[in-house]
């Protein structure tokens, strides 16, 4: 069971490190500090935690289904829903099929190794998705060369 904890492991030093980046500050928030990931540009607006997780069910085609624990906010996200997408050269789009609608979003890992990582954006969503707008930073961590045999986890913010 090493392979979830390193998907995990490294999807939260990844958040970590590109939280980490300092500026020259705000009214509440002082001059060298780090901004959060729920903030935007203007320091203001604030989002919801995003936290997806998949089982890989067929790499090449994009597909895989949506793991219990994943979450917009303090609400389960897509309880039973899939995953699936397509590619155009190394950007991959993947579009996850809820019960109250969809969530697409773009990535372009570019590591060809078991495990790999990518920033993403969420690219458009339909029903209680529309108007999300966010990203984040996704891994995918595969046990061997078997491409099927893999998890994702995308984690990040998003607004809406």
């Amino acid at each position: 069971m090493r392979a979830p904890v390193l998907l995990t492991a490294a999807a939260v030093g990844a958040l970590g490190l590109g939280a980490c980046s300092a500026d020259s500050g705000s009214a509440d928030r002082p001059a060298g500090t780090a901004r959060t990931s729920a903030e935007e540009t203007s320091g203001s607006l604030r989002g919801d935690a995003l936290l997806i997780e998949t089982r890989v069910t067929d790499a090449r085609r994009h597909t895989g289904e949506v793991l219990d624990g994943s979450r917009i906010g303090e609400s389960p996200f897509c309880p039973g829903g899939a995953a699936s997408g397509s590619s155009e050269g190394a950007t991959i789009t993947t579009t996850f099929s809820c019960s109250g609608g969809t969530l697409t979003v773009q990535y372009a890992p570019t590591q060809r190794a078991l495990v790999q990582s990518s920033e993403w954006r969420v690219v458009s969503g339909t029903g209680e998705f529309e108007g999300l707008r966010g990203g984040g930073f996704m891994v995918a961590s595969f046990e061997t060369d078997d491409p099927d045999v893999g998890r994702e986890l995308f984690a990040g913010t998003v607004t809406g």
